[in-house]
């Protein structure tokens, strides 16, 4: 929780900054009473999500072993960040990977195949595809995976799909499940949509699946009733889990991580940090474990599609400021909108306390040879 040496968390959207602090058990008075209106539908969602999700049967096949990789909440919740791991290190050797995802805030529809390196305007695709792609990685993007992973097919046979946000979507068959949880996940209201930010109760777990909880170990806490925690108790000793962190892989200037150059974001203060992510405190989290400071965070909407007019509105609203933004939105930004005004780009990575252990679950899902 932001205490009283937190920076101010500035919404650029108002009501979608309340309705996301809400959904988490914040919001203030009106949240409560909000949350309390709408208890009803909740449950309603869940006992719905829930029948879907047993009811459920694969009728989608790939053409090569899947991994599902999902979280039980909306919202960022390290998904994409559990793909990259995958990719750079939790697959066996040799092992050729395409990642598989609907192109969450993309404009238009139909199937984009982007192959590594590929430098493609977010918004044609989605800011988490255009960024996978940049690292080195094939990616389809479809509302329907199926489609796309035959689009991919065609151009190269990958050993393995990734299936990115995929678990309450279960039309594709897949080796494995990957739910990902984070530290405010698991003390947020035990409640679905809309009166708290579950997808699904915790009734439904996947027959074959892992958990990774990013903070500390949940079999080792005690969580208060109502909470995520407590309520997907039942997850955490019947199905593998791991624990995992962030670590940092350097802040650089927004111009070299656009040309692809280490150059290192030195600014020690007088920082402001903007980012159009699902959870903005924890970009202010990160960036003090890395040793920057920011006094403000203007928090836009997920998945946000910049303008080059609201970054001058930016720049003019923090004048001399220097700025601290994330991958996910450099991804959507132009270097020539902020002038010489100093933009550092936050790099973090998701480690695994025991990553040999899930290289091993992984190899064995998808039927690896040792």
């Amino acid at each position: 929780m932001i205490g009283e040496d937190r920076p101010q968390v500035e919404d650029e959207a108002p009501l979608y900054g309340w309705a996301r602090r809400s959904l988490y058990g914040d919001g203030g008075r009106a949240g409560g009473a909000a949350r309390a209106a709408v208890r009803p539908v909740g449950w309603a969602w869940s006992r719905l999500a829930g029948r879907r999700l047993r009811r459920r049967r694969p009728s989608a096949r790939l053409p090569a072993p899947a991994l599902g990789v999902g979280n039980v909440t909306v919202g960022g919740g390290g998904k994409t960040s559990l793909v990259g791991w995958l990719l750079d290190e939790g697959l066996p050797e040799g092992a050729r990977a395409a990642v598989l995802s609907r192109g969450t805030g993309r404009i238009g529809s139909g199937v984009r195949v982007l192959r590594p390196g590929d430098d493609v305007a977010a918004a044609r695709v989605g800011d988490e595809p255009a960024l996978l792609a940049r690292a080195g990685a094939w990616v389809g993007v479809a509302r329907d995976r199926e489609k796309a992973a035959h689009a991919v097919a065609a151009r190269q046979r990958p050993h393995v799909f990734i299936l990115d946000d995929a678990l309450q979507h279960r039309r594709v068959a897949r080796a494995l499940d990957l739910v990902v949880f984070t530290a405010e996940d698991l003390e947020a209201p035990a409640r679905c949509l809309p009166a708290g930010p579950l997808r699904q109760g915790p009734g439904w777990r996947p027959a074959l699946g892992t958990w990774v909880v990013v903070g500390e170990d949940p079999r080792a806490r005690g969580f208060p009733e109502g909470t995520i925690g407590a309520a997907f108790h039942g997850w955490w000793d019947s199905l593998p889990g791991f624990i995992g962190g962030w670590r940092d892989a350097g802040t650089v200037e927004l111009g070299g991580w656009w040309a692809g150059r280490e150059v290192p974001f030195v600014q020690e203060d007088g920082i402001v940090a903007f980012a159009g992510v699902a959870k903005p405190e924890s970009v202010e989290r990160f960036a003090r474990s890395t040793g920057l400071s920011p006094r403000r965070i203007v928090a836009f909407p997920d998945h946000h599609r910049y303008r080059a007019a609201e970054v001058r509105q930016l720049l003019k609203a923090h004048p001399g400021a220097a700025l601290l933004t994330t991958e996910k939105d450099a991804v959507k930004l132009d270097p020539a909108w902020f002038g010489d005004r100093p933009i550092g780009v936050l790099r973090r990575r998701l480690r695994l306390e025991e990553p040999a252990r899930m290289r091993d679950l992984v190899r064995e899902a998808i039927g690896w040879p040792r």
